[in-house]
């Protein structure tokens, strides 16, 4: 596994592993169902001692990225499952489709029902970004309606049980370990996975910064703050100094911007940074051009205008 640590640096090398982990798993280079190497095998990879390796293990299973098998290995969470990628031709899918649903017990009428309500279905008309994290849905839904120009809103996997109505007429956007549930929370919804990416133009942006530059990280998340601190110190160690600030702390960032050689910013906490006029300024985006080609393409499918297990659905039972 190619990940590298910085232990000149004043990044603890935990918050290193932990952050390029989570980074693989967001952008998608380690796939939905893969193993992970062992906890001995990387400490032995990376010279760490395997405490180290198997705490970064554990927060990744806490935080919802990796689940943990017994006597088989720390495996990535399962995304949304795909059955008939492999369907050559209509009737093939819908042969799959019809063999599944009669195998779960429903019956030709019921099925009729369905399909008609589904040919009766639209394209996606707005995008629903599905996250615990409130911060999160906040920010993907607006960097959705500045790029695209479609409505977008969220809500958390909570909502989302409570009320599956939600999705209705929507697109679902989730990171791939929480699609799957969203997927099980609303059968038939629409569901496109996205991918927190880190392009290759920001980092060689850091890596072109000068020994000794300083880095100023403003954000409206304290998660995109650490994520971003910890990415940093991976990729420069105590080359350049990295300092912290939530949009909230408006004096605070305020009185470093000016010292600041590059103010790195979210979507929400652009415009606020750009007035105080900072020497260089860089918008990091959670949602990179790849990421957004595929939500716009994602667009493009059918979706019930009531989610499923609503009114019309119950009715057609």
């Amino acid at each position: 596994m190619d990940i590298a640590l910085n232990r000149k640096g004043g990044v603890p090398v935990h918050d290193q592993l932990l952050a390029q982990l989570e980074l693989k798993i967001l952008g998608g280079s380690l796939s939905p169902g893969e193993r992970l190497p062992s906890v001995r095998a990387l400490a032995r990879q990376l010279g760490l001692h395997a405490n180290t390796v198997s705490a970064a293990y554990r927060e990744l299973e806490a935080a919802g990225h990796v689940e943990l098998k017994r006597g088989a290995g720390v495996f990535v969470r399962e995304g949304v499952p795909s059955t008939l990628e492999e369907a050559r031709g209509l009737d093939e899918m819908i042969r799959l489709a019809l063999r599944t649903a009669f195998r779960k017990g429903h019956s030709a009428p019921e099925i009729k029902v369905a399909v008609e309500r589904w040919l009766k279905a639209a394209p996606a008309e707005r995008v629903m970004v599905v996250d615990p994290r409130p911060e999160t849905i906040e920010l993907i839904a607006e960097e959705v309606r500045e790029a695209l120009g479609v409505p977008a809103s969220g809500c958390t996997l909570e909502e989302l049980e409570a009320e599956p109505a939600l999705l209705s007429g929507a697109l679902a956007l989730a990171v791939p370990y929480h699609a799957g549930k969203v997927a099980r929370l609303v059968p038939g919804a629409a569901v496109q996975v996205i991918h927190v990416e880190l392009s290759k133009n920001e980092r060689e942006l850091l890596g072109a910064l000068p020994a000794g530059a300083m880095v100023l990280l403003v954000s409206r998340s304290e998660l995109v703050l650490s994520f971003a601190a910890a990415l940093i110190g991976g990729l420069r160690g105590d080359e350049v100094l990295v300092e912290t600030r939530p949009l909230s702390r408006r004096s605070e960032w305020r009185r470093l911007v000016p010292a600041a050689d590059l103010v790195v910013v979210d979507r929400l906490a652009a415009a606020a940074v750009r007035r105080v006029r900072p020497k260089r300024m860089y918008e990091l985006r959670l949602l990179g051009d790849a990421a957004l080609d595929r939500v716009r393409r994602g667009l493009s499918a059918v979706v019930p205008t009531t989610a499923a297990g609503g009114p019309e659905a119950e009715a057609g039972g």
